[in-house]
C-alpha cells in the first residue's frame, strides 16, 4: 500500500513538474508520455490480473498469456477486459490533453529531465513492475544447482497386484471449503468419503503449482511447472518434461491403460500435449465427448458441466472394469472455476447462502462436491470397487472468486485423500 502511494505520488509529480516548469520539445513530451502510459498499462494489467488470480501478476498469468487460449472459457472476462481497454484509452487521452496544456514559466530542460525521471521511478515502484521483475528474475536466473540433489527419478515399476486407479482433480476444490466452522454444510456429501479415507491434511501449495496445468504436473510428476519466459510457456511441456518420469509413465510401463476426462478442450494450457507425452493414450475433452453426451446443447463457458463429465467417466469406468485389464481413469472437474463457477442441473444443492445472500462460488462448490460424491458412491456400489483405488485432489488453491475474502483468512491447504477399495470392511 505504501509503495502504491509513493508510485502514484511520483506519477502525479512528474505531470505537475512538466506542465509547470519543463521546457518545450517533442522528445521530452514523447518520453514522458511513454513512461506515464507504461505506468497506466502496468496498473491496469495488475487490476486485470488481480481479478483473475486475487494475488497480482503471478506465474499463472505469465503461463496463460504465453500459451494458447484455445478452449478457454473467457465469456465472463470479456466485460472486465473491455472496461480496462476503455479506461486505458480515456486515461491516455487525458494525459495527452494535460501535457499539451503545458504553461511553464522559467522553463528549463533540467525540469524536463526531472519530470521524465520521476515518471521512470513511478513505473519502477509499481507493484506490477515488481511482480513482473520477480517472475523474470526467477525464469532467467538458471539457479537449479540443487535440483538434481533433491529430484529422484521414479522407477517404472509397480510391484504386486495392480488395482485400478480413479483419480479426480476437483477444480480449485481446496481443503478450506471443508471447514465446517467457516462453511457449515457446504461439503456434507464429499466429507463423508473424506472422513473415511486416508486423508493427507498437510498438503500445501508451493510456487509453480498454483494453476491447473501446474497443479497437474506437480501431482503427476512430483515437480512444479517451470514455465520458461520465452514467449511460449507451453514449450516446457514439449522439451523439459519428456525427460522426466511421471505417474502416467509408471502406470503405462506397468501395463495400465491411462484415460483422462475433462469438460473443457484439451488444447487449453497444453494439457493434451503434456498428458500424451506421459503415458496417456486415451484423452477425452469437450470435442471428443461431443458425440457421446446426452445433450450437446447443455454446456457452460468452458465445456461440459460436471454432471455430464462424471456420467461419461462412470460409463468408461464400468466398461474398463468389465474388460479386466488394469487401467487408470483421471477426471478434471470445471464447475468450481473462478470467478463464480457454474451450477450443474444434476445436483440438488444449487444454492449456498452467506449472510442470507446466494454466494455463487460456494453454490458451485456445494453442487460439484455433491456430484463427485455421487460418482464415488456409484463406483463403490458397482461391484468393481474391491479392485479400485480412488484419489480425490484439488488441482490448486482457489483463485479470486466470490468466496476469496473468506478463504484468504484461513490457513489454506490443498485437498488430497485416498480410498482403497481393497481394504474396505465387508458389510
Amino acid at each position: 500500500m505504501v509503495t502504491d502511494f509513493i508510485s502514484f505520488f511520483l506519477f502525479v509529480s512528474s505531470i505537475f513538474l512538466y506542465v509547470r516548469r519543463a521546457s518545450a520539445g517533442r522528445i521530452w513530451f514523447s518520453l514522458l508520455l511513454f513512461f506515464l502510459t507504461l505506468y497506466v498499462i502496468l496498473n491496469l494489467v495488475l487490476i486485470g490480473s488481480n481479478y483473475f488470480t486475487g494475488d497480482g501478476i503471478t506465474d499463472a498469468v505469465l503461463y496463460t498469456v504465453t500459451s494458447s487460449l484455445k478452449g478457454a472459457g473467457l465469456t465472463k472476462y470479456i466485460l472486465p477486459f473491455a472496461g480496462l481497454v476503455v479506461a486505458l484509452v480515456v486515461i491516455v487521452s487525458l494525459l495527452v490533453w494535460c501535457l499539451k496544456k503545458r504553461r511553464a514559466s522559467n522553463s528549463s530542460w533540467v525540469y524536463s529531465v526531472c519530470a521524465v525521471m520521476l515518471a521512470v521511478f513511478s513505473v519502477g515502484s509499481t507493484q506490477a513492475f515488481q511482480n513482473i521483475s520477480r517472475l523474470v528474475k526467477t525464469q532467467i536466473s538458471g539457479d537449479t544447482a540443487d535440483f538434481d540433489t533433491y529430484y529422484k527419478v521414479p522407477q517404472k515399476v509397480i510391484k504386486g497386484k495392480k488395482p485400478n486407479l480413479v483419480y479426480i482433480f476437483g477444480e480449485s476444490l481446496e481443503r478450506t471449503y471443508f471447514d465446517e466452522q467457516t462453511f457449515p454444510g457446504l461439503t456434507t456429501e464429499l466429507s463423508k468419503h473424506k472422513d473415511a479415507s486416508i486423508d493427507f491434511t498437510g498438503t500445501r501449495q508451493v510456487p509453480g503449482t498454483g494453476y491447473t496445468i501446474a497443479g497437474m504436473v506437480a501431482s503427476l510428476c512430483g515437480i512444479p511447472l517451470f514455465a520458461p519466459f520465452d514467449g511460449n510457456a507451453s514449450s516446457a511441456l514439449s522439451t523439459f518434461y519428456p525427460e522426466n518420469v511421471c505417474l502416467g509413465d509408471v502406470l503405462k510401463g506397468a501395463g495400465y491403460q491411462n484415460y483422462f476426462y475433462q469438460g473443457a478442450e484439451l488444447a487449453f494450457a497444453g494439457k493434451g500435449t503434456f498428458l500424451k507425452s506421459h503415458g496417456f493414450d486415451n484423452l477425452y475433452g469437450y470435442n471428443e465427448l461431443r458425440s457421446t453426451v446426452k445433450d450437446p446443447s447443455y454446456k457452460n463457458d468452458w465445456g461440459w458441466y460436471d454432471d455430464t463429465l462424471l456420467d461419461e467417466a462412470y460409463k468408461k469406468f464400468v466398461e474398463l472394469s468389465k474388460a479386466g485389464q488394469p487401467f487408470s481413469l483421471f477426471a478434471l472437474t470445471v464447475d468450481t472455476h473462478h470467478p463464480d463457477g457454474f451450477i450443474s442441473r444434476g445436483c440438488t444443492k444449487k444454492e449456498y447462502l452467506v449472510n442470507n445472500k446466494d454466494n455463487r462460488s460456494l453454490s458451485a462448490v456445494a453442487c460439484s462436491q455433491q456430484l463427485v460424491a455421487a460418482f464415488i458412491d456409484k463406483i463403490k456400489a458397482s461391484g468393481y470397487y474391491d479392485n479400485t483405488i480412488i484419489v480425490v485432489s484439488s488441482d490448486h488453491l482457489a483463485m479470486n472468486n466470490t468466496a476469496y475474502s473468506m478463504l484468504t483468512k484461513k490457513n489454506r491447504k490443498d485437498l488430497f485423500f485416498v480410498m482403497d477399495g481393497r481394504n474396505r470392511r465387508p458389510s
